[in-house]
């Protein structure tokens, strides 16, 4: 097999052939800041796009109407309405969304840690599994790109936060309004989250060396217990 010359790519080959970067990085962990930084620094770029060129106003009354189709009351909402700076929004979503995928990330690390001692005898190291999950991590560029192409082509800069997942489920299948428990469940998966999984299980069989059916059920549990658990929820307490 034919490895990847650089860190560069290295990225490439993990969005259009895993099995090849996954290879070399097992060689070249010291190569995972580079995914770090382009997920972080897209996921940053976007937020601060939007934020550019979003029609605040609106927007704001698009999440306040959300919030009292949603069973909030109206003081509620126009307080929120009347509080919600946009200074205050923007700078809390990039916090948030950059912090954010730093923390579910350090968690990631922690259960492949965990769960390939138990499931496949193996010495990587904690700070080996962080890197990995960076890697996994590197649909979200691509994710970011496309969302960007979104907000180019808005009318007027009315375009939601939502409108920045045009692959959720509940975008291309669903069309659910916010007024529905479903709602944020179904706009949480998108094409994008089985790609992830698809990069995760493959690098996993590669890592690991173990069998295609066992990397799935290491790399599918979180989702499953996630969203199942969601899922459950809203099926039976909403």
């Amino acid at each position: 097999m034919t490895l990847s010359a650089n860190p560069i790519q290295a990225c490439i080959d993990t969005l259009v052939s895993p099995a090849t970067a996954f290879a070399t990085i097992k060689e070249k962990k010291s190569w995972s800041w580079l995914p770090f930084i382009l997920v972080v620094g897209a996921t940053f770029s976007l937020f601060m796009y939007f934020y550019q060129t979003v029609d605040f106003n609106w927007m704001i009354e698009q999440m306040a109407d959300g919030m009292a189709a949603s069973g909030k009351s109206e003081e509620q909402a126009k307080a929120f309405q009347d509080n919600m700076t946009h200074s205050m929004m923007q700078w809390s979503t990039i916090i948030g969304g950059t912090v954010g995928i730093i923390v579910i990330n350090l968690l990631m690390a922690l259960y492949y840690y965990l769960a390939t001692k138990v499931a496949a005898k193996n010495d990587y190291k904690f700070t080996d599994w962080y890197g990995f999950t960076w890697w996994v991590s590197l649909p979200i560029v691509v994710s970011a790109l496309l969302s960007a192409l979104v907000i180019f082509f808005a009318d007027n800069g009315q375009i939601s936060l939502h409108d920045l997942q045009p692959t959720s489920l509940n975008g291309l299948l669903f069309g659910l309004d916010q007024s529905s428990h479903w709602f944020a469940f179904l706009e949480g998966i998108n094409l994008f989250s089985f790609w992830t999984l698809a990069i995760a299980t493959i690098g996993l069989k590669a890592w690991l060396n173990i069998t295609t059916n066992k990397a799935l059920s290491i790399s599918a549990t979180p989702f499953i217990v996630i969203y199942g658990s969601w899922a459950l929820y809203i099926a039976f307490l909403a």
